[in-house]
């Protein structure tokens, strides 16, 4: 756990941030994170969340510091204003505190890597740099078919949530799952809308737009989960969407194969459809699970 947060600066301006950081006179950090990326400093937990005002199951992610000098007491220095990865003005921010700091080849160390970590609480300084699992989406973005998920925190989770106008659902899908998923726990489909509202799984694309459901969620077993929002049919058996077993497919989970119930049989013989339910389905012993979700 970190202790205290003794000062912090969130407004992007790096001269700012280096001002916030000189005013600590007396700080000897013991440790330093550098991110280039967002992602990678939330996934390391450098964040803060609020309420969201629509949704009370869901906080915003806010307040992402990119840039955290820790003391030997755990107290911490945070900001936005400083990162590295590139050769602008927020890694050279950086590169002035490291050098303030006698970390020698600084300017190389932050602009050529997107993550920086230095352990400074020998005499000699250990650094360990290398580039992020996020570089691939910067670097083409022309090529990428889905926008880059928008993060929420759901009770002790972290969510990776798909945007509403993703084009790729299952390339967003399988992105993410390499990179912020250790190894997959179940994934859940939900069927209808009251149970979507009772998971609370809908988000806002904006304040003034419409709300947004995520009827499948891949959990991981490291807390973090991916929300997809490909409508699913109630009236359709899941084993007949396309949708369902591509992500099944994604997450390398067999495809479903189920029994139907006499209750099921009724149900179809009095509507002439298939009725579906919502399910979480998991894998144990490497034998496909199903259960009401």
């Amino acid at each position: 756990m970190h202790d205290t947060i003794v000062k912090e600066n969130y407004d992007g301006v790096t001269r700012r941030a280096l001002r916030a950081w000189r005013e600590l006179e007396g700080f000897q950090p013991v440790e330093i994170f550098v991110f280039k990326h967002g992602h990678d400093a939330v996934l390391q937990g450098f964040y803060k969340y609020k309420p969201n005002m629509s949704n009370m199951y869901i906080s915003d992610i806010c307040e992402v510091s990119q840039f955290i000098a820790r003391d030997i007491h755990g107290d911490e220095f945070r900001t936005n204003g400083c990162n590295c990865g590139y050769g602008g003005e927020g890694p050279h921010g950086t590169i002035s505190i490291l050098e303030e700091l006698g970390i020698k080849d600084a300017e190389r160390i932050v602009t050529q890597n997107s993550i920086v970590y230095i352990d400074m609480k020998g005499d000699t300084p250990k650094v360990e740099a290398s580039r992020s699992v996020f570089d691939d989406y910067v670097r083409r973005p022309m090529e990428q078919t889905f926008e880059g998920a928008r993060m929420y925190q759901y009770g002790e989770k972290l969510v990776f949530a798909e945007q509403k106008y993703s084009k790729d659902t299952i390339g967003f899908l399988k992105f993410y799952l390499e990179r912020v998923i250790d190894k997959v726990e179940s994934v859940s489909f939900l069927v209808d809308k009251e149970t979507i509202l009772s998971y609370g799984r809908q988000i806002p694309h904006l304040p003034s737009k419409p709300i947004v459901d995520y009827p499948i969620a891949v959990r991981g077993k490291n807390g973090v989960e991916i929300w997809l929002h490909s409508y699913l049919f109630n009236t359709k058996k899941l084993e007949e969407q396309s949708i369902v077993n591509k992500v099944l497919e994604a997450i390398n989970f067999p495809f479903l194969k189920r029994e139907y119930t006499i209750l099921d049989k009724v149900k179809q013989a009095l509507s002439g459809k298939i009725i579906e339910r919502s399910v979480t389905v998991s894998l144990e012993a490497g034998e496909i699970k199903v259960h009401p979700a």
